[in-house]
């Protein structure tokens, strides 16, 4: 009757020490997960604070045909919460990458890109033949500044009929 509660003993302790190390293990999952899960909303935050909008009249929009090349000036609002760089910005005219003929300008001109700045954009090109009264498409794609370890972007798109 010795032997049975020595094992019985030696199964109890043995049964302690397995689950004990099992809720280490699982205690140091539980906070990896709540870490990650922490790290995925900062970043949520910062991509939902993110947010750029067309400014304007969209049936107004100018076009210069004197200017080599032709150019067109629109104005882009920052609609979010987070700053926007206005060096990630992207602009397409009815579907084609405006490259290296976009030029921004902060209006009012000192500052940051935030709720209260609009942002003038001209691109050009060579190959538009684009006349007054043409209606174009608008795409513009932009990030906002790094926060808190994240980056944010966003995009708009509108219709836009020229005015020159």
């Amino acid at each position: 009757m010795a032997d049975g509660g020595a094992s019985s003993f030696i199964f109890l302790t043995t049964a302690l020490l397995v689950s004990g190390l099992v809720s280490v293990v699982l205690i140091n999952q539980w906070g990896d997960m709540a870490q990650i899960t922490a790290q995925e909303t900062a970043a949520l935050e910062v991509q939902e604070a993110t947010s750029v909008d067309f400014a304007g009249d969209p049936m107004m929009v100018a076009l210069d045909t004197s200017a080599t090349p032709t150019e067109i000036t629109f104005f882009l609002q920052n609609t979010g919460t987070t700053l926007l760089d206005s060096s990630t910005l992207v602009v397409l005219v009815d579907g084609q990458t405006v490259t290296s003929s976009i030029t921004s300008t902060l209006v009012p001109a000192s500052g940051d890109w935030d709720e209260d700045h609009l942002l003038e954009v001209t691109v050009s090109s060579n190959s538009w033949s684009y006349q007054s009264g043409d209606d174009v498409s608008i795409t513009a794609v932009v990030s906002s500044e790094v926060t808190n370890g994240y980056r944010g972007s966003d995009s708009m798109s509108v219709e836009v009929r020229l005015h020159g």
